[in-house]
């Protein structure tokens, strides 16, 4: 796999961020983002952290996926 395309806004690529899936055109991974999401941060606070890189819809159709099982991204939860 060279380049998988998921939606609008995710794209997962093996040249980029070791084939993690990331948001088209950046190389923020959406695990970073739903990492945010779970945190309670609102889809537009999580576009925040990312501006003018990211957009709010994006994180949505990220988030909607991952419900949906459309995708699965593993968040791994780092020891504070």
């Amino acid at each position: 796999m060279a380049r998988l395309e998921i939606g609008k806004h995710l794209v997962a690529d093996t040249r980029v961020c070791g084939g993690r899936l990331i948001f088209r055109g950046t190389r923020v991974r959406v695990a970073d983002a739903l990492e945010l999401l779970a945190a309670g941060y609102t889809p537009q606070a999580v576009a925040g952290q990312y501006p003018g890189v990211i957009s709010d819809e994006a994180v949505r159709e990220a988030a909607r996926l991952t419900r949906r099982g459309v995708i699965r991204e593993i968040v791994t939860r780092r020891a504070a």
